[in-house]
């Protein structure tokens, strides 16, 4: 019989007691996996000043953040929407900006709304690496996150590449504000024609950058399809070459990783990509309704007034590992 008064918020879930066993040996395999990698093991928080929870620049996170008043020392702190920028405060204290730092993290986060993660308190697990910007700590990040997707038991996975660099360079060069810019990246996102050139229009774009993007983002598959990015860029006169260059030898080497991996690559799928600055990588499982896992590069903060601390991490939800991993059980 149930209780008509026992009532869950939108968003939020109870593990009940043989769930909360598996969930918790699903936490310790994952811990056991990233410290063999050689990840430092970090735990900050739930709570923190805002000034650590929203070191990064992006207005989802903004949003998402839930704030609470502090009675006792005053004002406001948060609730924490994502773990990666206390990270990235984390080791500013350690290394004040120098050497190579390598971190692991677990933990629930609240957000305001489920529309990223499909509940309000996902559980998130991630790592960063600090002070190494390249195509090894690329590969480096991307196997970890296949490591922990193999989890879920899942035989099939797929990892989208691409690039935030090319689109966001590529829109400098028009006179729109930052919500402009948002719903172009949203209609670039969702691929769709009519409207990109519709927006284009009524921005004075003019109309070879209005074809390049609409050429595109016709762009998308297998590793092949960089060879076409490439000849319209430069039909375009945009020197991206060694960016793709870059892409094409990260694929190579995750097939060489695992054979069964399929690498796709689509320089269009930006949404959730606001703090990221070059190369990104999502993960998908064919039985899941969304991306399993993501990542890429960013600029954690400043060292001094002109260069930033360059970092590159994943982050993934292990409680959709669990769900996947139950739902395998069951075949």
């Amino acid at each position: 019989m149930t209780n008509k008064n026992f009532v869950i918020p939108d968003g939020m879930e109870y593990f009940m007691p043989n769930d909360a066993k598996k969930f918790e040996a699903l936490k310790q395999k994952a811990l056991q996996i990233l410290t063999k990698l050689k990840y430092e093991y970090i735990n900050p928080p739930i709570f923190d000043n805002l000034d650590n929870l929203l070191s990064l620049k992006s207005a989802d996170l903004d949003i998402e953040t839930l704030t609470v008043t502090d009675h006792q020392a005053g004002g406001e702190i948060g609730i924490r929407a994502d773990i990666t920028p206390q990270v990235s405060k984390i080791d500013y204290q350690l290394t004040n900006g120098k050497g190579t730092k390598r971190y692991s993290y677990m933990g629930d986060i609240l957000r305001s709304s489920s529309r990223d993660f499909d509940r309000k308190n996902p559980f998130q697990l991630g790592v960063e690496i600090f002070g190494k910007n390249n195509k090894a700590s690329d590969l480096e990040i991307i196997k970890s996150m296949i490591e922990i997707i193999s989890l879920s038991k899942q035989k099939k996975i797929i990892i989208e590449l691409g690039d935030v660099s090319l689109i966001n360079s590529f829109l400098e060069n028009f006179n729109i504000d930052k919500n402009q810019k948002r719903i172009l990246i949203n209609l670039i996102n969702l691929k769709s024609s009519s409207e990109i050139k519709c927006f284009c229009k009524n921005n004075s774009f003019d109309k070879k950058s209005i074809n390049f993007l609409l050429e595109l983002i016709k762009l998308s598959g297998d590793i092949k399809v960089i060879n076409e990015i490439k000849k319209l860029a430069s039909s375009n006169k945009i020197n991206f070459t060694r960016e793709l260059n870059d892409l094409w030898q990260i694929a190579a080497k995750i097939k060489q990783y695992k054979k069964s991996i399929s690498v796709q690559i689509d320089l269009c799928e930006l949404v959730g990509y606001e703090y990221q600055t070059s190369i990104i990588y999502t993960a998908y499982v064919s039985s899941f309704r969304k991306e399993i896992a993501k990542g890429g590069r960013y600029n954690a903060y400043k060292t001094n007034k002109t260069q930033y601390r360059e970092a590159t991490g994943f982050s993934l939800d292990l409680k959709d590992i669990f769900d996947l991993s139950l739902t395998r059980e069951l075949i």
